[in-house]
C-alpha cells in the first residue's frame, strides 16, 4: 500500500505549497496539488483526484480552509476508509505527512498537534532572550 498526498486550495496556494515542499525535501511522485481557479467548480477538482486514487492507496487530502468550497467538495471522499481529509494545511503539516505518513489515528493526531505547535508569534526581543532555544 502506497500513500498519496493531495494538496487542495483556492487559487494557487496548493501549487505554491507543493513547490515549497519539494524545494525543501526534493520531488515526490506521490504529491499532487490542485487549485480552484476563478470560474472553476470544486467538484471538477475532486473528480480529478478520484481518478488518481486506487483502493489500496493510503490517501491524505490536505485542504486550505475548513468550510470552504474545496474542502466541502472533498468531504464526499472522506467516507472511504483509506482517505483522510485535513483542513487548515500548512507547510509543517504537509512536510510531516509526506515524509512520515501516519499509520494510526494517534500518529495523525501527533502530526496535527505538532503543526499547530509551530504557530507562534516571533518577536525579536524574545528571540534574543531565548536564542539558545530558538536556534
Amino acid at each position: 500500500m502506497g500513500s498519496k498526498v493531495f494538496l487542495i486550495s483556492h487559487n494557487e496556494f496548493a501549487h505554491g505549497l507543493k513547490k515549497t515542499i519539494e524545494m525543501i525535501t526534493g520531488e515526490h511522485e506521490n504529491l499532487y496539488s490542485f487549485g480552484l481557479m476563478s470560474g472553476g467548480h470544486p467538484d471538477d477538482l475532486i473528480e480529478e483526484i478520484e481518478a488518481l486514487i486506487d483502493d489500496e492507496d493510503q490517501v491524505f487530502i490536505l485542504g486550505d480552509l475548513a468550510g470552504g468550497s474545496v474542502c466541502n467538495a472533498a468531504l464526499r471522499l472522506s467516507i472511504l476508509d483509506n482517505i483522510t481529509l485535513i483542513a487548515g494545511m500548512n507547510l509543517s503539516l504537509a512536510i510531516q505527512i509526506i515524509l512520515t505518513p501516519p499509520h494510526s489515528e494517534s500518529e495523525l493526531e501527533t502530526i496535527i498537534n505538532d503543526s499547530k505547535a509551530g504557530l507562534t508569534q516571533l518577536v525579536l526581543n524574545n528571540i534574543k532572550q531565548n536564542e539558545e532555544d530558538f536556534f
